[in-house]
């Protein structure tokens, strides 16, 4: 039985799977991907931020998918929303070294990805 591991991808993308519950990737299927990879959109990011802020899913688990989504060249972000998106992870990033994500920092990131904002540290104050 063939494995469709873009389908896999995608469904990790879209909070359907767990990143660990996916068989390895086969060397033709990784090369498959990194030729095309999976899409990220604004969507995509805000879905995973309101999961958390509903309390579906952890912390943890959204640094955990930032991680896995977001630094994987499995995954590419849609070119309209990339600045955005860009920019909303680079303060999550940040927020997670710091060790937490306030609930209006959460806020101001949706804000950001709802208006497609392409600088959206400017939501926050300074010092980020």
């Amino acid at each position: 039985m063939s494995i469709n591991y873009r389908e896999m991808l995608e469904k990790v993308r879209d909070l359907k799977l767990h990143k660990d519950d996916m068989p390895p990737l086969r060397y033709d299927d990784e090369m498959h991907v990194l030729e095309n990879p999976v899409i990220i959109e604004r969507k995509h990011v805000i879905v995973i931020l309101k999961r958390f802020k509903q309390e579906i899913i952890s912390q943890e688990d959204l640094f955990d998918w930032i991680h896995f989504v977001w630094f994987s060249d499995l995954y590419t972000c849609k070119d309209e929303d990339a600045e955005c998106v860009s920019g909303v992870i680079q303060i999550l990033e940040e927020l997670e070294e710091e060790g937490e994500l306030l609930p209006e920092d959460l806020e101001h990131c949706l804000y950001a990805l709802e208006h497609n904002l392409e600088n959206p540290l400017r939501l926050f104050d300074h010092s980020l």
